[in-house]
């Protein structure tokens, strides 16, 4: 059975893991080292035995009572998938709550194609890496939608602007990494621009500039490996860059009619990949 780490316990780590600089002990970067070449490596922080910092220890704490990543979320129905056909190639989606709540009756799949959704709620691209291998690569599908970021952006302590670089550099390094593992499994890869959110930034958590700038590095990142791109903000946003009350209830999950508008970006690109 799952375990739930309570909301005090968690809300309690979060503080602890923004912490910087306890318990740290570093070597001078030039002490023991040979004469300066210019490419020393960066300062040794050594530990003592027990000696964790918290941000160390709250990170491995949480990892060591329950399934972060949710790598067990699916492993039921993956068991319960029958190899693909070669007739009908199954395509994996990918993602968070945007791809969990793309029901099948507003993604109007062509028969001839297999589409498996591994969307799972909240979760941001560090989690959708941890589970890449065990929800896309063992389904053995032609191709993967990958579609994340929207929790990346969502910053729970601070200005959500000042945290940009982070957000991004995290982005940028796991969607990466999931499009690497694909590659080496031979799947292909459509990458997604993430959907906007509504005008209450505030309220949400999240920074406009940050996704835009993570939907522009996220376009120039799938030309760089030619893989098709469905741009879902340019089919959501309104002339501020918002998403509209028209199509998002809580101003992030777009509604059925928004999802009826991904579609053809989705289509689009699965047409690119030429799997029939």
């Amino acid at each position: 059975m799952k375990r739930s780490i309570p909301v005090a316990v968690v809300s309690g780590i979060l503080t602890v893991m923004g912490a910087r600089g306890l318990a740290a002990q570093s070597v001078p970067s030039g002490a023991g080292s040979p004469a300066s070449s210019g490419h020393e490596p960066p300062p040794r922080e050594i530990k003592a035995v027990g000696e964790l910092k918290l941000h160390d220890f709250a990170a491995k704490w949480m990892m060591q009572q329950d399934d972060l990543p949710e790598v067990g979320h699916y492993a039921a129905a993956n068991a319960g998938l029958s190899p693909p056909s070669p007739s009908r190639p199954r395509v994996v989606l990918m993602g968070d709550s945007i791809t969990y709540h793309w029901t099948a009756e507003d993604l109007p799949t062509p028969p001839w194609m297999e589409v498996v959704n591994r969307g799972v709620v909240g979760q941001n691209t560090s989690q959708m890496l941890l589970r890449f291998e065990d929800d896309v690569v063992a389904l053995k599908p032609a191709a993967v939608v990958i579609l994340g970021g929207a929790n990346d952006l969502r910053v729970y302590v601070g200005d959500p602007a000042a945290a940009e670089a982070g957000v991004l550099a995290r982005i940028e390094r796991n969607v990466t990494a999931m499009a690497d593992i694909a590659n080496a499994n031979g799947v292909k890869v459509v990458i997604c621009a993430i959907t906007p959110f509504g005008a209450d930034h505030g309220g949400l958590q999240r920074d406009p500039a940050t996704l835009r700038a993570a939907n522009a590095w996220l376009k120039t990142f799938a030309a760089s490996r030619h893989y098709p791109f469905a741009d879902y903000y340019g089919v959501l946003a309104d002339a501020s860059g918002d998403m509209p009350a028209s199509l998002s209830k809580d101003g992030l999950h777009p509604t059925a009619e928004g999802h009826r508008r991904m579609w053809p970006q989705l289509q689009a690109a699965l047409e690119q990949l030429k799997l029939r």
